[in-house]
């Protein structure tokens, strides 16, 4: 068949591999802290980031598909891969779809003030825990982040690289196994969260310091003014704090939990 992506003279596959992995990585950074970018370039970021992770898994769909038939095998440590990179799909994946749902820019929300912050708290608690999984997902895959970079400034081995060719049936087919499976989990994330009451009240702090329960605010749900540019001194300290807990969590996965892919 004849392929219609060909790299050869252009980059290698393995230096688009790394840049598509690089760029999901800082992506995903950027967006734990959205007063760095503000809310206008946070959604475009993310959206852009959507499309990063389905040409990812597009990219990886033999490895998906060969660690599925490594489970039949009793295959320890293909097996623990395989758990780590489901569980970052769905904390990724919801993460993604209640910020879709809380859009305030490229898809507005008709949210009532209670159901926006439910799907805040949704699209918060998930993306925290899709950090620490990133990290996770880091150690597991160092020895081959390692390789890759390594090979990228080697020379003699970046002229001998192979071209990359996909057929049309294989880009297709793939593509549908991702396309079928983040409906599946955009369907099962809305119907799970709408189950969850949303918020009737919420603990405010007012000028004075004292807190009480009341009703959220009617506006919390729209844009706000101030909130569309970035601010460097609001949102840089979150950015670092991210970059910290996900190289702290890439640490432990890789000396305390001694995540290997197996070779």
């Amino acid at each position: 068949k004849r392929p219609i992506i060909d790299l050869r003279g252009r980059m290698s596959k393995r230096g688009v591999l790394v840049a598509l992995d690089a760029t999901m990585l800082l992506f995903f950074i950027v967006l734990m802290s959205w007063r760095l970018s503000g809310v206008i370039a946070h959604e475009w970021i993310g959206l852009s980031l959507i499309a990063l992770i389905v040409a990812h898994l597009i990219v990886h769909w033999a490895w998906v598909e060969g660690s599925v038939s490594r489970i039949t095998r009793r295959h320890r440590t293909g097996t623990i891969a395989l758990l780590l990179n489901t569980a970052l799909f769905l904390a990724m994946g919801t993460a993604l779809v209640s910020g879709i749902v809380i859009s305030k820019v490229i898809f507005p929300n008709q949210l009532l003030p209670g159901d926006y912050l439910h799907w805040h708290s949704l699209h918060e608690n998930a993306s925290t825990i899709a950090l620490f999984i990133v990290g996770l997902h880091v150690a597991l895959n160092w020895d081959r982040i390692r390789s890759s970079v390594r090979r990228l400034f080697d020379a003699t081995r970046r002229q001998s690289a192979q071209r990359w060719g996909l057929s049309a049936g294989v880009l297709m087919r793939r593509a549908a196994w991702v396309v079928a499976i983040s409906a599946v989990l955009t369907v099962v994330v809305l119907t799970v969260a709408r189950a969850i009451p949303s918020h009737a009240e919420v603990l405010m702090t007012f000028p004075d310091g004292h807190t009480a329960l009341v009703a959220p605010p009617a506006g919390i749900a729209k844009l706000r003014p101030g909130t569309t540019l970035p601010s460097m001194p609001m949102g840089m300290p979150r950015f670092v704090l991210s970059t910290v807990l996900l190289s702290i969590a890439a640490v432990v996965g890789r000396r305390v939990f001694k995540l290997r892919l197996a070779r």
